[in-house]
């Protein structure tokens, strides 16, 4: 089973389901999906589930666990959806996290080289990664078009990762 994991316009396929931020000297897992979405005809759906390990851009722990705030800030909450995952903060119109599970029908609106990717590759799953949050100090800022780790940007990338996904502010690397 293969994943695709996409952030702004760059996809990361990989048979691992967890997303890793190193420094160069120290790894933090910060996301992992403990079961992805599945639709089944004439039985009950499985919902996307995750578990995150970030934090505000002010410094405050959010710990995720099965998609229920384990602990974070009073001004932070998560909402559901059976494919989607946002985690919110009060006063904020964007979420701080925002994990996306994309059914066939919406491919289309991704960029050309994504789409190529995707029919190549058949990936059981994607999902976009959006958010504005720190994992070790380290600031991402991930949105549509671009995502930016520390203010380096990465755009219209293809990374396959084969021992899982591991980002860092110089370049993604596996």
């Amino acid at each position: 089973m293969k994943h695709a994991f996409i952030f702004g316009t760059s996809i990361f396929l990989s048979r691992q389901n967890t997303l890793t931020y190193t420094d160069g000297d120290k790894s933090t897992e910060f996301l992992k999906v403990l079961a992805f979405y599945k639709h089944e005809r004439g039985s009950e759906d499985q919902s996307l589930v995750i578990d995150a390990n970030i934090t505000t851009l002010s410094g405050e722990v959010i710990k995720i666990s099965g998609n229920k705030l384990e602990t974070g800030p009073s001004t932070v909450h998560v909402e559901t959806d059976a494919n989607r995952v946002w985690v919110f903060q009060t006063g904020h119109h964007e979420p701080v996290l925002d994990v996306y599970q994309l059914n066939e029908h919406e491919f289309h609106g991704l960029g050309s080289h994504i789409v190529n990717e995707i029919g190549v590759q058949q990936p059981d799953a994607v999902l976009t990664i959006k958010g504005n949050f720190k994992v070790d100090g380290a600031h991402f800022m991930i949105e549509n078009e671009k995502m930016f780790i520390n203010h380096n940007g990465f755009a219209n990338g293809v990374e396959n990762a084969h021992e899982g996904i591991l980002l860092s502010a110089g370049e993604p690397t596996h």
